[in-house]
């Protein structure tokens, strides 16, 4: 980041900006925003308009939910080319995954989706039916590699034989990212969900893809999250063949990305969700 662009954000919010490193590696860049005698000020650059776009979306849709999440109170462009967002500050630690945590994490993704059924949003994108998703990865798979698409597309055909009526048309703002690193907790414990930049409309399910054969891949957490997820998200009843369908779409979608970056780690992750996907089907 350039000293320019700094200044600029300091002169917007009134106040000093102190960077802020992490343990992880991030897309963008953070700061504290000093005020004498007012809160102290999060402060996130990005440079992808996508992913500045959909924050705000999502944060305006939240904002009568009462979601544990830290308010947007300043935006702005950058020159000549970013956008920044100025939060709230809060002291918070990471979250920490045992039992009564993860059923906590599913009551407020439950939460989520349950105070924004059938919200829309000129600012979000908007997912389609999940057979249709597969697809358009499974295409794009072909391009590179037809005997993966072929499998991809036999895969979905043995899933959608036994959960299309557990996909219905149901829609809701989704997280878009939801894991473990983005949720944190106050002084008090109380758990808060940030980072809306994947945020989309679509069926809710769609946000346990990723996080199924991750932070969920543990028989004791999948049980934790579904118990506080119910307990928030009564509309849906959340089909083990459908939440199938939508880790299928996230591996399939590992490929495109991962096959040209030479990414090996990433990619063996999307074959291991496969393998088990045509494990767990050959059993039923």
């Amino acid at each position: 980041m350039t000293r320019d662009i700094q200044t600029q954000i300091a002169s917007a919010v009134q106040c000093d900006l102190v960077p802020l490193t992490h343990g992880q590696r991030h897309n963008n860049t953070h700061f504290r925003g000093d005020r004498d005698g007012s809160p102290h000020l999060f402060i996130k650059v990005t440079t992808s308009d996508r992913s500045y776009v959909s924050e705000t979306g999502a944060l305006m849709l939240l904002q009568s939910t009462g979601l544990p999440t830290p308010q947007l109170v300043a935006h702005g462009e950058l020159a000549p080319s970013g956008h920044w967002l100025a939060f709230t500050w809060h002291d918070f630690h990471s979250f920490a995954p045992v039992p009564h945590a993860i059923e906590e994490a599913g009551r407020i993704l439950g939460r989520l989706h349950a105070t924004t059924a059938g919200a829309t949003s000129p600012h979000l994108r908007r997912y389609g039916r999940v057979p249709e998703l597969i697809e358009a990865k499974a295409a794009l798979v072909a391009e590179f590699d037809e005997p993966l698409a072929a499998r991809i597309r036999a895969l979905r055909d043995a899933i959608m034989a036994r959960t299309a009526a557990a996909l219905g048309e149901h829609t809701c703002l989704l997280h878009g990212d939801m894991g473990w690193r983005n949720l944190h907790q106050d002084a008090d414990n109380k758990l808060w969900i940030f980072d809306f930049e994947h945020a989309a409309i679509g069926h809710p399910l769609l946000d346990f893809a990723k996080l199924w054969d991750r932070e969920l891949d543990a028989a004791d957490a999948r049980k934790a999250f579904l118990t506080g997820y119910g307990e928030e998200q009564r509309d849906i009843a959340v089909d083990l063949s459908a939440i199938d369908a939508v880790r299928l779409w996230a591996a399939a979608g590992v490929f495109p990305y991962a096959r040209p970056r030479q990414d090996h780690d990433f990619e063996r992750h999307a074959y291991l969700i496969l393998d088990r996907l045509e494990w767990e089907d050959s059993v039923l």
